[in-house]
């Protein structure tokens, strides 16, 4: 428990539920952005 001396020390859970949700977000605004440019 006291292990934790850094905030943002590699913790794998974590960062695998950030990379996710980042990778979710670039993935949707890249899909936006073909089916505008498509539509248009």
């Amino acid at each position: 428990m006291a292990q934790k001396t850094h905030p943002s020390s590699f913790d794998p859970q974590a960062d695998i539920g950030t990379d996710y949700a980042l990778i979710a977000i670039g993935v949707g605004a890249a899909v936006g952005a073909l089916i505008y440019l498509l539509l248009i």
